[in-house]
């Protein structure tokens, strides 16, 4: 047998190997002692700041970028016990979904991400990148995290702040990139686990490398019997674990034409079911993307450019469900075809102490909702809407370093957005809805402007100024989709505006020592931000007995707050790291829903508190215990359904047992708190995830 035959035997038996006996055998060896196969004494690591691509689409060091990022390393991956990237980015100050709950077991359209408190929903407000590839859904504004295997990723980006001057729609609150590792050499790395709730997981990344060629593939299977997602008080006959089954393939293949030029080709294939806590409410995803790009130097010049695909089938089911949670009726069964396609080129040089970029962008994306609308658990009528949409944009920027103090940064992003094919058939229609509708184009264009500045004022010591504007414009689900959480309606409005926000920050970088810490201060105003707005009077899309909201621009809403992040290095094996937002979100003009004024935004807390605590010495241990701290929020815009604060603590330990073998123990909420992630009208509770223990294996060859 070759020594790769042997490789891959030991693969498969470890694979098949991870069951149950995980979490024993992770006991085990953490309580007797092993000894490691390199007893040398490791010499102190450097920590140096990691390189970065998103705040200016131009490569440069973190700690010399003019805003406000958080960089998440391979090494934090693999010391934090979370199985997801959502999960896992808790930890950086701002970072927040809709809902309070993981994507484990979190409705897809629930998992809308939002930085610093800018307007939560189902649709995101910051811009989700894989390797320069926007993940937001295509149709809805969502981010499906689920696709993200945590294996080959090498750093995650997270640039708060407005983004829009480089990077346009949906980064008006920020940016996070997801960039994957470049294979080096040949290899392969699995990580396979079990644990509570009959969850398992199997992550497998391979590599290779040979000539100019770089070839990496991956593949990750996930799995949960779920667990009850209503509080308990609140339970019925109908209520039922939430399950969760995922599979995600990524594969990658680099070819380096020359020292400067090279493409490459990428895809990425998603096919999720989840159970969402009652038998009749299920959703599945099927999703591809497909990428090809390249980078070229000419001289002075560099050029990169990507252009990319994305097909997809969303369906889910909605119920109607009984005051006492004893029975439940279908009330509706979507499907939701997407097709999207778009691309991005950029143009760099370096004109002295100048580095000038430009670049143009463009996307297209068609979807419609395909809809049965059961009433009283009897088929009704059909409903078909959607739209098409076109989105392009131009943008050139300045970078200038007068010297290695300074850094000033102008840049200005022009978009023009176009809403066409709008229409809606009902057949047969309901009162007060006529049986075919052709909603008007709709067009708009706009500027979103950025000047940023650091400054170097000792070496210990940098300042960061910015102000900026950004914009997103409404989904093809917020003009169209009519949804439905239990017995809450929220109708489409074919008549939305963009969002625009106009915001500035501050802040100072200081090092002491082991410390090294952040502290920034922000201010937002967001015109004819999109929220649910609960209505008097309901619309005919609200069936009796259910409330009625529609989403709705509001006229201003102000976002404020400060974030600080500390680090702090007290030995080599050690390092405390803390993170404090504090955000004040409110609805400040709303002319046609004055009691919406001076109401906190839905779903955003006033603080959130980060603190963690890691060990890592692989001859003993690696251990890594993190506490968050989520303080109060609301369910609805009129601030009458409130979510507790609460606190949950997670823990990793691991162990290395040879250069190429480790195991490990993770605990998510290891008290077990239960906490309010989001509640209805009528008094149901929906809670966050229970203690999850798991125990696994990592493997490297």
């Amino acid at each position: 047998m070759s020594t790769v035959e042997r490789r891959w035997y030991a693969l498969a038996w470890l694979a098949r190997a991870a069951s149950a006996r995980a979490a024993l055998l992770v006991a085990v060896i953490l309580a007797f002692p092993v000894v490691p196969a390199a007893a040398q004494e490791p010499e102190a690591p450097v920590r140096l700041a990691p390189v970065v691509v998103t705040p200016s689409r131009l490569e440069q060091r973190a700690d010399e970028a003019p805003a406000s990022v958080t960089v998440v390393t391979g090494e934090d991956i693999r010391e934090s016990a979370s199985q997801t990237v959502d999960d896992l980015l808790r930890q950086v100050p701002g970072f927040s979904l809709f809902r309070r709950s993981s994507s484990v077991v979190a409705h897809p359209t629930t998992q809308g991400l939002s930085l610093r408190g800018i307007g939560p929903s189902g649709t995101s407000r910051a811009l989700v990148l894989l390797d320069g590839v926007p993940l937001n859904d295509p149709f809805g504004g969502w981010v499906p995290w689920s696709r993200l295997p945590l294996l080959g990723v090498e750093q995650i980006e997270v640039v708060r702040g407005g983004g829009s001057s480089v990077w346009g729609n949906y980064a008006l609150g920020g940016v996070v990139h997801v960039v994957t590792a470049t294979p080096r050499e040949r290899s392969a790395e699995l990580e396979a686990s079990y644990g509570s709730h009959d969850t398992h997981l199997v992550d497998l990344l391979l590599t290779e490398a040979w000539g100019p060629a770089q070839l990496s593939l991956e593949g990750r299977h996930f799995e949960t019997g779920g667990y009850p997602i209503v509080k308990r008080s609140d339970r019925g006959p109908i209520d039922i674990d939430a399950e969760s089954r995922h599979a995600v393939f990524n594969g990658r293949l680099e070819l380096a034409l020359s020292p400067d030029a090279s493409v490459f080709v990428m895809g990425n294939y998603f096919d999720e079911d989840r159970g969402n806590g009652t038998p009749l409410q299920v959703n599945e995803t099927e999703s591809g993307i497909v990428g090809l790009g390249g980078r070229l130097r000419a001289g002075d010049d560099e050029w990169r450019a990507t252009v990319y695909a994305h097909l997809q089938e969303f369906r889910s089911t909605f119920s109607a469900q009984a005051a006492d949670r004893s029975s439940e009726t279908l009330a509706l069964d979507q499907t939701v075809p997407t097709t999207s396609a778009g691309g991005w080129l950029q143009w760099s040089r370096r004109f002295g102490d100048h580095l000038l970029a430009a670049g143009a962008e463009a996307r297209w994306t068609e979807g419609e909702t395909r809809e049965r609308v059961f009433v009283a658990g009897n088929f009704a009528r059909t409903r078909i809407a959607g739209g098409e949409q076109w989105l392009g944009g131009v943008f050139v920027q300045d970078v200038w370093s007068p010297s290695p103090a300074w850094e000033l940064v102008a840049g200005v992003r022009a978009d023009y957005w176009t809403a066409t094919e709008g229409a809606r058939r009902d057949t047969p229609p309901p009162a007060g809805v006529p049986a075919r509708q052709t909603f008007d184009d709709r067009d708009w264009l706009g500027l979103s402007p950025r000047v940023a500045g650091r400054v170097r004022v000792t070496p210990t010591t940098t300042l960061r100024a910015s102000v900026y504007q950004g914009f997103r414009v409404p989904t093809i689900n917020e003009l169209y989709r009519v949804f439905r959480v239990r017995n809450d309606v929220t109708a489409a409005n074919a008549e939305l505006e963009p969002e625009q926000l106009v915001g500035g920050e501050a802040g100072v970088q200081q090092r002491w020592g082991p410390v090294e810490a952040r502290i920034t201060g922000f201010w937002t105003e967001v015109e004819d931000l999109i929220a649910n707005v609960t209505l008097d009077t309901p619309l005919p899309d609200c069936p009796p007995g259910t409330t009625c909201r529609q989403r709705q621009n509001l006229d201003l809403a102000r976002i404020r707050g400060v974030e600080a992040e500390v680090e702090i290095t007290p030995a080599r094996d050690w390092r405390v790291l803390a993170a404090w937002l504090f955000s004040d979100a409110r609805v400040v003009d709303a002319p046609a829903q004055r009691a919406l004024e001076g109401k906190r935004l839905a779903q955003v807390p006033e603080h959130t508190v980060t603190l963690g605590v890691r060990y890592r010495n692989p001859s003993i241990l690696t251990a890594s215990v993190t506490a968050r701290y989520v303080g109060q929020a609301y369910e609805d815009d009129l601030n009458t359904l409130p979510l507790g604060a609460y606190v949950v603590l997670d823990v990793l330990l691991a162990r290395q047992l040879t250069r190429w073998a480790e195991v490990f123990l993770a605990v998510e909420n290891l008290f077990d708190r239960e906490y309010a992630v989001a509640r209805t009208s009528e008094g149901v509770t929906s809670i966050g995830a229970p203690r999850l223990v798991r125990g696994g294996l990592r493997l490297t060859f």
